[in-house]
């Protein structure tokens, strides 16, 4: 599998509260996660990488042949939002903090999706780009109920209220989908930094310019064209965007 990720400031910010990790050597497949810190100056910074790390150590220490990859997942994300929400009510100056994440686990054959928050999971799968993941916001509630168009959305001032977050509440569960993951298919993990600048057509165009990649440099050139896509639209927001394609990379001369 060849993979890249890139995780950038913007243009507005203060300082980074995404993060990402990608976890390979497991007994099966390639975990890639991703999370967007919310919160004070410094607890959303705190909040991500809880997250990122939790959710990367639970999976290492519980995936194995026999496990249930749904399961493990799962069980991974609301491990760390209790470790998140246990921080938050214990220090003061990480009261309320919280974050968004979404992970990856890659499979031989299909993977397992699971989500909380607006970040998101996109898959050019067969041939077909999709949205995997459905943002827990406001304004996605909006538009699955028909007040707001998907147009409307993108540019209403309350796109960033989102409706579900890890560490902000006791217990907040993701939602797990698996899709199939074949030789050829791409997918993409990014924070709304990225998606909430990036049309979903460029998105497509970006993935499918990836699919052909040799190697990881390939790979790597266009996730630093998306995320400079985005600073070239204001980087009103930290970007980060991480791309794996299911192929080998291909060491021949």
């Amino acid at each position: 599998m060849i993979y890249a990720a890139k995780s950038h400031i913007g243009l507005v910010r203060s300082m980074n509260q995404d993060g990402f990790a990608v976890v390979d050597g497991l007994p099966v497949g390639v975990l890639f996660v991703v999370a967007d810190g919310m919160g004070g100056p410094q607890a959303g910074d705190v909040a991500s990488r809880i997250a990122v790390e939790r959710v990367s150590a639970y999976v290492e220490r519980h995936l194995h042949d026999e496990a249930d990859p749904r399961d493990v997942v799962y069980l991974a994300i609301a491990d760390a939002n209790a470790e998140i929400y246990r921080q938050a009510s214990a220090v003061p100056e990480y009261t309320g903090m919280g974050t968004t994440i979404v992970c990856a686990l890659a499979l031989a054959d299909r993977m397992v999706v699971a989500h909380v928050g607006d970040s998101r999971a996109y898959g050019l799968i067969g041939g077909e780009f999709r949205q995997i993941t459905e943002d827990h916001s406001l304004v996605a509630e909006l538009v699955r109920r028909g007040h707001l168009s998907a147009a409307e959305a993108r540019h209403h001032p309350q796109r960033n209220i989102v409706t579900r977050s890890l560490g902000t509440e006791p217990a907040s569960l993701p939602d797990v989908t698996e899709v199939p993951w074949a030789e050829g298919d791409v997918l993409l993990l990014c924070s709304d930094g990225l998606s909430n600048l990036v049309e979903d057509d460029e998105l497509r165009a970006f993935l499918e310019q990836v699919r052909g990649a040799r190697g990881q440099e390939d790979v790597s050139k266009t996730v630093d064209a998306m995320v400079q896509l985005a600073l070239a639209r204001g980087g009103t927001d930290n970007v980060t965007a991480l791309v794996a394609v299911h192929r080998e990379e291909d060491t021949s001369a």
